[in-house]
């Protein structure tokens, strides 16, 4: 699919925001990208620890708002910082997040509000996702044409400003992983929704992917060749703890939710844990998710267990 050119202005009350940490080259180009489609652009530099200076100067020149942190505080603290300061500069009717590996193609942007406007309940629609990752459809809550996605990726997502006041920001305790499916809970507890943009695809990279080896051998499902996702260590530890202390929020207002999603992440630990790299670090990593989780230990992660992790 070509991207379609379109006048920012078109899309004013559209604000976009971008949290980074330790860009690439890349990064500056996608933000030249982005500006091709919504004109009001705040870019959140996370704590990196590499120089970045010129890469967020030339991010700068291009037109977009760059907000630098003293320390990496987590995608959740980063969104929030950019998603406040959009709001007091322009007062946007919606929000899109953009992870800094993240484009969509097409008219994505007027996909996603047309899908909105011509819903059936449009004043339930908090949010406006991509249908497509990479091309492959997301799962979905419930089949028909007005399709509820099943746990949006916050990266690509359209959010309607009015909703941080109705449930509230990112919550900021999960540091990073499971923020945007926790921030999606929300949404669905307070009656709202979470609908796919016909035909909007996001390209997105999900890991390292790696080949799925059975004895050498590349396992397929058919004609199809699969893949591990690979996640370092420390974020399988993340994914791990947010993960249950997000079922235990949520397991009584949604168990169908819960247990659907908890069946899902329990494959991908079972296919990282036998066929991944990194094995014995990825079960200290997941023992030690479990162990915080019920502790209800939150924020980021213990340093001396960061260490043993790396």
């Amino acid at each position: 699919m070509t991207d379609v050119l379109m006048t920012p202005s078109q899309f004013g009350n559209v604000a976009a925001v971008v949290s980074v940490f330790n860009p690439a080259a890349a990064a500056v180009e996608n933000v030249r990208w982005l500006l091709r489609y919504v004109s009001q652009v705040v870019v959140v530099n996370d704590g990196s620890t590499a120089e970045v200076s010129t890469l967020l100067g030339e991010m700068e020149a291009l037109g977009a708002v760059v907000i630098s942190l003293g320390a990496n505080s987590g995608i959740a603290a980063a969104l929030n910082t950019g998603i406040q300061a959009a709001r007091t500069r322009w007062a946007p009717e919606w929000v899109v997040t953009m992870d800094q590996d993240s484009r969509f193609n097409g008219d994505y942007i007027r996909q996603a509000l047309g899908a909105e406007k011509s819903s059936r309940d449009p004043e339930t629609v908090a949010m406006v996702c991509a249908q497509l990752h990479n091309g492959v459809p997301l799962p979905v809550l419930n089949a028909g044409p007005e399709a509820e996605v099943f746990d949006p990726m916050q990266s690509g997502t359209l959010i309607r400003s009015a909703v941080f006041d109705r449930v509230g920001y990112l919550d900021e305790s999960l540091f990073i992983d499971c923020v945007d499916s926790e921030f999606n809970a929300r949404v669905r507890n307070a009656g709202l929704r979470a609908i796919a943009g016909p035909g909007c695809n996001l390209e997105h990279s999900l890991g390292d992917a790696r080949p799925l080896r059975v004895l050498g051998w590349h396992a397929r499902l058919g004609q199809k060749k699969l893949f591990v996702h690979y996640h370092a260590p420390f974020r399988v530890y993340y994914i791990t703890r947010n993960s249950l202390v997000m079922a235990r929020r949520y397991f009584r207002q949604q168990p169908q939710w819960v247990i659907r999603r908890m069946g899902m992440e329990l494959q991908s630990h079972i296919v990282r844990l036998v066929y991944g790299p990194n094995r014995r670090k990825h079960v200290l990593a997941t023992v030690s998710g479990i162990r915080d989780a019920m502790r209800g230990r939150l924020g980021k992660i213990d340093e001396q267990l960061a260490a043993r992790l790396r």
